[in-house]
């Protein structure tokens, strides 16, 4: 099941047409599938290999357009040209990673956004159930979430999901 941010997102989203779409930690693909079976041109990007076959095989089997890749997301990151995706999603993968490296990916993500493009995100609050303990992650909270977006991205949305993660949509609005 994907994660029920990702209808408001579409909802944000369905009106541009040829949309592409790339989702940063796509795991086995459950979100490309979905964003797929919608019509929209998808590409996503996740370190495990089995997840990725796994997201691949699934576009395959439904005879899906899109791809994946093997890659840590903060390095593929760097390799996309500017203004190449319409959209970002970034599913409780930025996490996994320093507050001074998430700084950076976030600036990433504005750099790899079409003007007016869109971004849903899903970072861990401080009060988060954490899905996994023993690998190294940061928690956020509002006003540190704000901070980060702030002069790069509209926030649309901002709410607590039921896990107590922090789900925004937002906007971009600079290139910097």
């Amino acid at each position: 099941m994907p994660h029920p941010a990702l209808a408001g997102f579409t909802e944000k989203v369905r009106e541009i047409a040829g949309l592409r779409i790339l989702d940063l930690g796509c795991g086995s693909g459950r979100h490309l599938v979905a964003l797929a079976e919608k019509g929209y041109d998808v590409e996503g990007v996740d370190f495990s290999p089995e997840a990725v076959r796994i997201a691949k095989d699934w576009l395959e089997s439904r005879e899906l357009p899109g791809n994946a890749y093997v890659a840590d997301i903060h390095e593929k990151l760097q390799t996309y040209k500017a203004a190449e995706f319409d959209a970002i999603i970034a599913i409780n993968s930025l996490n996994f990673q320093t507050s001074d490296e998430f700084l950076k990916s976030i600036k990433e993500i504005n750099r790899l956004l079409k003007t007016g493009g869109i971004v849903l995100l899903v970072v861990p609050s401080k009060n988060a159930l954490i899905l996994k303990p023993e690998v190294e992650q940061i928690f956020v909270n509002e006003e540190a979430l704000r901070i980060a977006l702030k002069d790069r991205l509209e926030i649309l949305d901002l709410h607590v999901d039921e896990d107590k993660n922090y789900v925004v949509i937002a906007r971009e609005t600079k290139k910097s």
